[in-house]
């Protein structure tokens, strides 16, 4: 951001608030604002967060791609079928359902341009299934998948047209397992016409002069969402 800016952290647990507060306190970062509240209830129409142009949205999710979440196999009753079995379970499918809830959230922001969705899951049902999803919504507010890290080999599993922008990691190969998509707004790609440089360039220096920054962020953590309630009843 070149210093310039500012991001809004969402966290809806109390305690992790304050240690994310303190966080920015020591880091000495002064463009950070932190609400203690859930990301689905931020107004997105609020005129706070008319300028908030990407969304970084790290929601709950099932954690199946973290080392310290795959030890099941050491149990005697695990069997090759669990992980299927835990890829549709009750659980997974709550988190799904939530999943879609905040991304159709982040991707409903007036100005935003870019919003990235990630969770450190393997599930199809909490990756691919809440992409596609949202997708015919996402194409009619101006938006399509762009592909990040485009070197990186192992890309979304096979199951819509467009799943090749996605990115994996393999819990086994890549050490983690974990997933990203990235929507874009396609007028943010769009070459800026002629002359309109200078003009950019004085409302941008109007709005430093009068306080509000020209280009923010609003970012939802995973601490956010840990203690969402029934979502983490097993």
């Amino acid at each position: 951001m070149n210093g310039e800016g500012s991001i809004i952290a969402c966290e809806l647990n109390k305690e992790r608030a304050r240690t994310l507060q303190y966080t920015i306190r020591k880091s000495g970062a002064n463009n950070i604002e932190t609400i203690n509240g859930d990301f689905l209830d931020v107004n997105n129409n609020d005129p706070s967060y008319a300028e908030v142009r990407a969304i970084l949205l790290d929601p709950s999710c099932s954690g199946s791609g973290i080392s310290t979440e795959r030890l099941d196999h050491l149990l005697p009753s695990h069997s090759t079928g669990d992980q299927d079995d835990a890829g549709t379970s009750s659980r997974i499918r709550k988190l799904s359902a939530f999943q879609k809830k905040a991304l159709s959230h982040a991707l409903s922001f007036p100005s935003v341009e870019r919003v990235v969705y990630s969770t450190c899951s393997i599930h199809q049902a909490e990756n691919e299934d809440v992409v596609s999803s949202v997708l015919p919504m996402a194409s009619s507010l101006g938006f399509e998948l762009a592909t990040p890290f485009p070197q990186w080999h192992r890309r979304g599993l096979p199951v819509f047209e467009g799943s090749e922008h996605l990115l994996r990691t393999d819990p086994e190969d890549d050490l983690e397992g974990f997933f990203i998509a990235l929507f874009v707004r396609k007028s943010a790609v769009d070459a800026a016409k002629p002359g309109d440089g200078a003009s950019a360039a004085g409302k941008q220096a109007r709005r430093r002069r009068s306080g509000i920054m020209p280009f923010s962020s609003l970012r939802l953590s995973r601490m956010m969402l840990c203690s969402a309630g029934p979502l983490w009843r097993r």
